[in-house]
């Protein structure tokens, strides 16, 4: 079997409502893509769900869940590709997303994203547009253009495609070292892209937004926005990340001024 270009994962738990537009919109890829769902634990039809994909994609499928992250990693291990891109069970992607994507990746990118949309569940309506104005175009671009940006906002996996390697390394399973605050399901989603400026000097972008996330009350995100408590772990969590970032960096700085690491 030939290699695919990118490995799409689909971690799920309990959205067989939702989780067939994901996976559609990973199949009608115009790169060729190999598309992996993981489900962790589900109680509902999931399995059902996946079946009628048949042998267009990979299902797992383990009857414990241990959180979003072992499932998360679960499926990353599993890609064959170069790339991974961490498609959630309530969004979905445009067709040209793979394509676009990793077309912006050269030997010095660590990842690329895109542009995306927020849509209303209920009606389809793009009520925002995330990162279209952050750059002013398509292409590849140095990390410090991006990298203010992105500590005081966050790219979703869901927009981006990421080495697998980087994918794995984030995807921690417990606390940072020095961690303070958690969140269920917060922090690898945010260090993978901060673990990437660590590592390569550019970051890819595609000004289109061809990512689609779906605004619905069972989203994290916007269930935190009507509890104020949940809202403010979130950010604690986040916060915790982008502090472990900043003294990796130092330590990074440091290793460079003793002639120990060469960029």
């Amino acid at each position: 079997m030939d290699q695919p270009r990118a490995s799409i994962v689909i971690p799920t738990f309990n959205r067989a409502d939702l989780l067939p537009k994901a996976i559609q919109s990973s199949l009608d890829q115009t790169a060729d893509c190999e598309v992996i769902v993981v489900d962790h634990g589900s109680r509902d039809s999931t399995p059902q769900v996946a079946g009628q994909f048949g042998d267009s994609i990979t299902y797992i499928r383990r009857e414990r869940d241990f959180g979003p992250h072992f499932c998360w990693l679960e499926g990353v291990l599993h890609a064959r590709a170069e790339f991974v891109h961490l498609q959630y069970d309530d969004d979905w992607i445009e067709s040209d997303f793979i394509e676009a994507c990793i077309t912006q990746i050269d030997s010095d990118t660590g990842f690329a994203f895109s542009a995306a949309k927020i849509v209303r569940e209920t009606s389809g309506d793009v009520i925002d547009i995330q990162f279209e104005d952050w750059l002013p175009k398509t292409g590849i671009y140095p990390v410090a253009a991006l990298e203010k940006k992105i500590l005081s906002s966050l790219i979703s996996p869901g927009s981006a495609i990421y080495r697998k390697q980087l994918m794995i390394d984030a995807l921690y399973q417990g606390q940072l070292p020095l961690s303070e605050s958690t969140y269920h399901g917060v922090g690898p989603d945010c260090f993978v892209s901060l673990l990437a400026l660590l590592r390569y000097a550019k970051i890819g972008y595609v000004k289109k937004p061809l990512a689609v996330f779906q605004a619905h009350p069972q989203s994290i995100t916007i269930d935190a926005k009507s509890d104020p408590e949940k809202k403010q772990r979130i950010n604690d969590a986040y916060r915790e990340v982008k502090r472990y970032y900043s003294d990796l960096k130092l330590v990074k700085k440091i290793r460079r001024l003793k002639g120990l690491i060469q960029k």
